[in-house]
C-alpha cells in the first residue's frame, strides 16, 4: 500500500472513530490527536425589564461549552539534517444546537494550518499558527477548564499575531534551554477588513531560557501595523516567568501595551497561575487575571479583574472531570459593566 493511501486511511479513521492513530516508517511520521470537551457554565442569568433593558447584574458566562477537536502533526525526511513539517487542527463547536456549518459557520474553526522546514537549526513555517509571543502567553494560559484565563495580557487569537493568526511566517529555535521565536504576519489584503486587528500586518520576537532547576524566564515584543489613517501602531511587551517540576506549577506574566487594545488606549495586564498535581490524579489550580486601561481624555479603569479556583480528577491519561469557580472582582459602578457576577463551570474532558 502506498504511503499516501495509508495516511489518508489514518486521517479518515481518526475523524470517524475519534481515536488516535500513528503512522511511521524510516522517513515519515504522522501523529493524530484530539479532544472531546463537554462543559457547562453556571451563574446568575440576565434579567430584562418590561422595556427589554437589563435590570440587574448577571454572570458573563452562561450555558453550554462543548466541542470536539482533531489535529494531525506530520514530518518527513528530505535529506540528512532537513525535514518537512506540518500541522493541522480543527475544532467543532456543539453547544445547544445541531446546526450545520451553513446554518452557523461559527461552529467550525480551523485553529492551525501550517507547513515548513526543520532541522537542528530550528524550524521555519508558514500558515495559520502562533506568532512569536504565543509560547510565553501560554505559560499562564493553564486554566483547568476551557473559557477562563488568558484574557489580561492582550495576547489573543487573531490579535496582531500575538497568538494564533493566519498568514504568519515564523522561525523557532531551541538551543540548550534557550528558545528564540521571530514572526511576521502578512497583510490580510482585500479578503479581510482593512483596519481589523487580524488583517493588519504585524511582527514580533520572543526569547526565553529554562534553567536546570525548572525555572524559565522570557520576554517578547510585538508590533501591529495599523493601516487606518491617523491610528498609532499597536505595541505589546511581555515579561514572563514559570516554574514547573511536574507536581508544582507557578507562572507570572506582565504585559505593557501601547495603543494595543484600541487606538488611544494603553493597558497593563497581569496573569498568574499556581497549581499542584497529586500522584493520585487529583489536581488544583488557581488563576489571577487583571487588566487596567489608560485612555487619553478619560479616566483609567479596570477592564478585567478576577480569580479562578479549579480542581480536576484524572481517571487515566485520557479522561478527567473538572470544576472551576470564577470570583469576579469588577464592580458595575466602576467598570460600567453589568456582567460582573461570579460564575463556575463543570466539565468532562477526553483526550486522545
Amino acid at each position: 500500500m502506498k504511503k499516501l493511501t495509508v495516511v489518508a486511511l489514518a486521517l479518515t479513521g481518526a475523524f470517524q472513530a475519534q481515536a488516535a492513530e500513528v503512522f511511521k516508517n524510516d522517513t515519515t511520521a504522522l501523529d493524530l490527536y484530539g479532544r472531546i470537551y463537554a462543559g457547562h457554565f453556571f451563574g446568575d442569568k440576565k434579567e430584562l425589564d418590561a422595556d427589554g433593558k437589563i435590570k440587574s447584574e448577571y454572570s458573563d458566562k452562561q450555558g453550554a461549552n462543548q466541542f470536539a477537536r482533531i489535529g494531525a502533526k506530520a514530518e518527513s525526511q528530505i535529506q540528512s539534517g532537513l525535514k518537512a513539517v506540518a500541522q493541522y487542527e480543527l475544532q467543532f463547536y456543539v453547544n445547544d444546537s445541531e446546526k450545520t456549518v451553513s446554518d452557523n459557520s461559527d461552529n467550525l474553526r480551523t485553529r492551525l494550518a501550517f507547513a515548513g522546514l526543520g532541522g537542528d537549526w530550528g524550524t521555519v513555517t508558514f500558515g495559520r499558527q502562533k506568532g512569536a509571543p504565543g509560547f510565553l502567553a501560554d505559560w499562564t494560559d493553564v486554566s483547568l477548564s476551557d473559557g477562563y484565563g488568558n484574557e489580561a495580557l492582550g495576547a489573543k487569537t487573531d490579535t496582531f499575531a500575538t497568538n494564533r493568526a493566519g498568514s504568519v511566517l515564523k522561525y523557532s529555535g531551541l538551543f540548550n534551554g534557550l528558545q528564540f521565536d521571530a514572526s511576521y504576519k502578512f497583510d490580510g489584503g482585500d479578503t479581510e477588513d482593512v483596519g481589523n486587528k487580524n488583517s493588519d500586518p504585524a511582527y514580533g520576537a520572543a526569547i526565553a531560557y529554562t534553567f536546570p532547576f525548572n525555572l524559565s524566564i522570557g520576554t517578547a515584543y510585538n508590533v501591529g501595523l495599523r493601516q487606518q489613517d491617523g491610528e498609532a501602531d499597536a505595541k505589546l511587551w511581555l515579561i514572563s516567568a514559570k516554574y514547573d517540576d511536574k507536581a508544582v506549577y507557578a507562572a507570572l506574566s506582565y504585559a505593557d501595551g501601547a495603543d494595543f487594545i484600541k487606538d488611544g488606549q494603553d493597558h497593563t495586564g497581569w496573569e498568574a497561575a499556581l497549581g499542584y498535581n497529586f500522584a493520585n490524579g487529583f489536581g488544583l489550580m488557581a488563576l489571577w487575571n487583571k487588566q487596567k486601561i489608560e485612555q487619553s481624555g478619560g479616566a483609567d479603569f479596570d477592564a478585567i479583574d478576577y480569580y479562578t479556583l479549579g480542581a480536576q480528577y484524572k481517571f487515566n491519561k485520557n479522561l478527567r472531570i473538572i470544576g472551576e469557580y470564577r470570583i469576579n472582582n469588577l464592580d458595575s459602578s466602576d467598570s460600567g459593566k453589568l456582567n460582573v457576577k461570579d460564575d463556575f463551570q463543570l466539565a468532562a474532558r477526553y483526550d486522545f
